[in-house]
């Protein structure tokens, strides 16, 4: 970005023990056509620790910030959105390590925004691996303004993992005057590689906790919960291969601890890997046109 009057914008990327997916991801940020002014890599607790001189070379200047405990995506987003604010970018790139923008993405993003800087909240599509394309606020590479940071605060870290994003950008955003604004030639692709097979019991406490506690205590109304809890019961019962009961028990005492507001890191997780992608090839669409 040559232009003066150019935005400072930082690309953010959560990571957690997906050093491939990383790759990636930086590889994709240092390719795009709008460059970001830097690339702020979180590691959130990565086994082994991220090392900055081993990610892919690029012409963006990169960071790495470690924290030694796994704080979820919750955690993990405050730290980044913290440090943004701490430092001189007037803008935020955010996304998760599975995700892989498409060269013009940040371009686009950055256009259909330029105008009004100041309350910049854009939000790409998000291809998924079987082609569907979903349009959702997420950690999908979504353009916000540090004034909207500043306004709103950052991620409830207590929430540890599971509707932290939906609180963040489809409650608490738009409460404060930033709805959701996809942009359709924006577009990023995500790698998924966490998903496949059985569902951890951890997944299912986090899930039903906050997916309850989010409906209670914060929207004040059950909305779409009762179907989403049955959902999530009919999974573990009949498409859970191993540890039903186990995971059933974990969606029991997440309900306790959601309907009493007991947040935080509550239940013992166990850390994740990313899938082989090589082993479960996914073809990617294009782009959807405008």
């Amino acid at each position: 970005m040559t232009d003066a009057k150019a935005p400072q914008i930082a690309a953010l990327v959560l990571t957690h023990n997906a050093p491939n997916a990383l790759a990636r991801c930086v590889e994709a940020i240092g390719s795009q056509t709008q460059l970001p002014t830097e690339l702020v890599v979180v590691d959130n607790a990565s086994d082994p620790s991220v090392d900055a001189a081993s990610l892919p070379s690029v012409d963006v200047p990169v960071r790495v910030l470690r924290s030694d405990t796994n704080l979820g995506p919750a955690g993990g987003w405050a730290i980044a959105l913290r440090n943004f604010l701490a430092n001189e970018c007037s803008h935020a790139w955010l996304m998760d390590d599975d995700i892989v923008p498409e060269p013009e993405c940040l371009d686009r993003l950055w256009s259909a925004v330029s105008d009004t800087p100041s309350s910049a909240f854009a939000v790409p599509v998000s291809i998924q691996p079987d082609g569907e394309v979903g349009r959702w606020g997420s950690w999908c590479g979504f353009v916000i303004a540090r004034e909207i940071v500043e306004q709103v605060g950052l991620p409830r870290e207590e929430l540890f993992w599971w509707a932290e994003d939906t609180e963040y950008c489809h409650w608490r955003l738009p409460k404060a005057g930033y709805p959701l604004r996809f942009i359709e030639d924006a577009v990023v692709h995500h790698d998924a590689i966490r998903q496949g097979g059985d569902l951890p019991a951890w997944k299912y406490y986090y899930e039903s906790r906050n997916m309850l506690y989010y409906h209670w205590h914060i929207m004040h109304r059950t909305g779409r919960y009762p179907r989403n809890a049955i959902r999530l019961v009919g999974r573990a019962m009949f498409r859970q291969k191993e540890g039903r009961l186990r995971c059933l028990a974990a969606f029991g005492k997440g309900l306790f601890d959601g309907a009493f507001g007991r947040l935080g890191i509550r239940y013992p997780i166990v850390p994740l890997r990313e899938r082989d992608l090589r082993a479960t090839p996914a073809g990617r669409r294009d782009a959807p046109s405008a």
